[in-house]
């Protein structure tokens, strides 16, 4: 195999895109890991590789992560995708409806939205590893245990928000434990409200805890985990042909096999690798009933 990140030519090319709503990349850092000791990664950007030297980290953006993905599907495969970040998540489910994307990652609910109209198909799956929202409270507030938030006023980020707003109502609402959500304009604003003790308790997910800063980190105490939900989609467009869909689910699943595309997987927050899928995998999404679920909704502005 050649350079990993060298661009592969085919005489097709696809477009290829991911929903914007997707993390982007935190500190792979723990405390145990700011050491005198030097770390190494490889990444596409021609500008100086991203290095660890004590406590420090030089973060890959988004954008640069999944377009070393690709580029290493490409080289992988043979066919030639271009990667097309979207500007907004309003541009991005507009392209999905258009049928611009040939290939996406997207977020369960807008899978379920285009998968009939215009058929999207899934491919893979982050493998073993579901989505799972998380309920916060401020660390040293008087809140002790979950059971206490039962009736509670609970901040979330906009009702379509599906890892931190939407599953865990829903899973709420088949626990039945009530509370009433209060909706705020970002995940970032939850996180600052519940810091400033405007809500005793606010909405999240793992991932973007992980990005606050860790001095919010450090002031904040998860206090429940939601059960699971099936996570993002890389979907195929039918248009595209059979074997090349072979092709890309088979280096997908291999990534993990490569040590130097492993490196990449902590950035996109894949654990176990890739796993084909199939599209009955979100079959759980067509229990949800965003009419009810919204049917009731309060919404503030964070200060």
């Amino acid at each position: 195999m050649g350079s990993l990140f060298s661009q592969a030519s085919s005489a097709k090319q696809l477009i290829v895109s991911v929903a914007p709503s997707y993390p982007a990349p935190v500190s792979l850092m723990t405390a145990e890991d700011i050491t005198p000791s030097t770390k190494k990664l490889k990444f596409e950007k021609k500008e100086e590789p991203a290095t660890i030297q004590a406590s420090y980290e030089k973060l890959p953006g988004k954008n640069e992560i999944w377009k070393n993905i690709f580029l290493y599907i490409s080289q992988e495969t043979g066919i030639d995708l271009v990667f097309e970040p979207a500007t907004s998540q309003l541009d991005f489910e507009l392209n999905l409806a258009k049928s611009h994307y040939d290939l996406a990652f997207l977020s369960p609910l807008q899978f379920e939205a285009f998968r009939l109209t215009p058929g999207y198909q899934a491919q893979i799956k982050r493998k073993a590893q579901p989505i799972r929202a998380i309920i916060f409270v401020k660390k040293n507030g008087h809140i002790k245990s979950f059971s206490e938030l039962r009736n509670a006023i609970i901040a979330f980020p906009n009702p379509l928000n599906f890892e931190s707003s939407i599953v865990p109502r829903e899973s709420l609402k088949r626990l039945n434990f009530n509370i009433i959500p209060q909706f705020l304009p970002s995940e970032t604003a939850v996180y600052k409200e519940v810091i400033s003790e405007q809500y005793i308790a606010g909405s999240g997910t793992h991932e973007n805890f992980l990005a606050q800063p860790v001095e919010i980190r450090n002031s904040l105490k998860i206090v429940w985990d939601s059960p699971g939900f099936t996570p993002h989609a890389f979907v195929a467009h039918p248009r595209v042909g059979f074997f090349s869909l072979i092709k890309l689910k088979r280096a997908f699943v291999d990534m993990i096999k490569n040590e130097e595309a492993k490196k990449l997987l902590p950035y996109i927050f894949v654990e176990n690798g890739f796993e084909v899928a199939r599209d009955s995998d979100w079959d759980e999404i067509k229990l949800i009933d965003l009419n009810e679920l919204n049917g009731s909704i309060k919404n503030t502005h964070a200060n």
